[in-house]
């Protein structure tokens, strides 16, 4: 018998004396030992928010150094470049995320910010005001304000000037108390709601956004719902005086109504809507309501657009993943026949031959035709250079064509990392086109650069998806006084976002 160590265990097998710095191996801690090792644990750090502006100023630093010793041109990477973009690029690196209570399930469809002139006690008056439509069939105002506005309003001032109710600024990105920085929202009451039967599917501005045009057709907005059991329906926002109006427009014409409008968008002079359906294209009179195909399909138009500097060509994107352009200055009773590639195959070669090649009817050019690999979901033409066209489908695709090398089907440039598998997801360009902000399936929202299509940041800070995305500052607008420079508001079934 070995006789016992304090501190000691003899191992039969070594022959030896071992100290004891844990439990003997093979044996079963008692519950004295093991109580007392749970008393000396020591207790876990509190959590601490990550400060996302570390890295964020020390770059800046070291850009603003690197300015003063070499101007405007500063070496990144080893390679000269533009000291405003970089700055930039640190800034979207690592954006200011807010999140605003009582904005749950009311702009998760559509979003878009329009500036409207309103006539108040101190005389005309321009103010923001963002338009939020939900899957619900809900379509709310929000009265936009400034940031940081001192003194701030309590709720009964803000009852007395706004008529509504303040929804309050929560930071989430990254977490801090101060809600200065936060663009302010009021939900306006329930007479400015429309309960539709259905989702909305977009909304649009009717007519230019051009501030310096004086025209009623700047006080109006075009909403379009999906329609239940197929039956789309159109609808014009009044902007003029509040409270806003809402009146339905009836489609007539060789328009069905028995059709699901997908998307819409409307022609610089205000007069006329161009709606994608589960039938086709076709054109609407916003005075009358009368309408005609432009394109007949047997593929859903998913999204579509006016070409900005031909105002005759609408392009659409349809659910086989097609994008064709059409003139739509033909007759309705003279489409065009014609036949152009699907991206569908089937499981067989036989099943592959049928689905080769689909019908549609409309001004087209098949050699012109562009292929994305699923269905579209969001397409729009940069305005710098309107020959470019940025295209995002159903698996994740985003890409930018230059639509004058159409022929080759390569795009200029794709941007990786996107999340999305069967989701209507809305991206948004910046309004100076150079970046890119997207929402994905999997709650992250991610920011590209335009130009070289680097992945600048990736944040989660919602739980649902952000699947709308609608930029604050639009063209001429900090030209204005009382002017909203502030980023971006997404919109997902949780809440309504800031971000700058």
């Amino acid at each position: 018998m070995r006789p016992e160590l304090p501190g000691f265990y003899f191992d039969e097998a070594k022959k030896k004396y071992f100290a004891i710095k844990g439990p003997i191996p093979g044996s079963k801690p008692s519950s004295s030992s093991s109580s007392s090792r749970t008393k000396q644990k020591p207790e876990p750090k509190p959590f601490k928010e990550p400060n996302y502006q570390k890295r964020n100023k020390l770059k800046a630093l070291k850009l603003l150094c690197s300015r003063e010793l070499s101007g405007s041109v500063v070496l990144v990477n080893k390679k000269k470049s533009n000291f405003k973009e970089e700055i930039e690029k640190t800034q979207a690196s690592n954006p200011l995320v807010w999140r605003y209570d009582s904005t749950e399930n009311i702009g998760d469809a559509a979003l878009k910010e329009f500036q409207v002139d309103i006539q108040t006690s101190q005389g005309l008056t321009t103010k923001n005001i963002l338009v939020a439509g939900s899957s619900g069939g809900c379509l709310s105002i929000l009265r936009v304000s400034k940031a940081g506005q001192v003194p701030p309003f309590d709720e009964s001032e803000t009852q007395a000037l706004y008529g509504g109710t303040e929804c309050d600024p929560v930071s989430v990105l990254p977490y801090k108390e101060n809600k200065t920085e936060a663009p302010r929202l009021i939900w306006r009451p329930a007479h400015s709601h429309l309960h539709a039967p259905s989702s909305i599917s977009s909304i649009q501005l009717i007519g230019s956004s051009n501030p310096s045009e004086n025209s009623h057709h700047l006080k109006r907005a075009l909403i379009t719902t999906l329609g239940s059991s197929g039956r789309g329906s159109v609808f014009i926002l009044s902007l003029a005086e509040e409270p806003y109006i809402v009146t339905p427009r009836s489609l007539r014409g060789n328009v069905s109504s028995e059709c699901t409008i997908w998307t819409s968008d409307c022609s610089v002079s205000g007069t006329l809507a161009a709606i994608g359906t589960n039938l086709g294209g076709a054109l609407v009179d916003l005075e009358t309501g009368a309408g005609s195909y432009f394109l007949r399909s047997e593929s859903d138009v998913l999204a579509l657009q006016f070409h900005q500097s031909k105002g005759n060509i609408v392009q659409c994107g349809l659910r086989n993943g097609a994008i064709v352009s059409v003139d739509v200055r033909e007759r309705p009773s003279r489409l065009t026949r014609h036949q152009i590639r699907s991206q569908s195959s089937g499981t067989s070669q036989a099943t592959a031959r049928k689905k080769e090649w689909f019908k549609l009817r409309g001004n087209i050019n098949p050699s012109h035709v562009l292929y994305m690999p699923s269905s579209l979901t969001c397409m729009k033409t940069l305005k710098t250079y309107d020959q470019y066209l940025m295209a995002s489908s159903m698996d994740g695709t985003i890409k930018l064509y230059d639509q004058r090398m159409v022929k080759r089907g390569v795009a200029v440039q794709t941007y990786e990392g996107h999340v999305n598998s069967h989701t209507r997801i809305e991206f948004g360009i910046d309004p100076s086109e150079r970046f890119l902000m997207s929402g994905g399936e999997d709650c992250y929202t991610r920011i590209w650069s335009i130009k070289s299509g680097q992945l600048l940041s990736e944040n989660k800070f919602s739980n649902s998806v952000p699947s709308v995305v609608c930029w604050s500052a639009v063209e001429g607008q900090s030209e204005w006084k009382d002017s909203i420079v502030y980023g971006a508001w997404l919109g997902s079934r949780e809440a309504i976002f800031s971000m700058f």
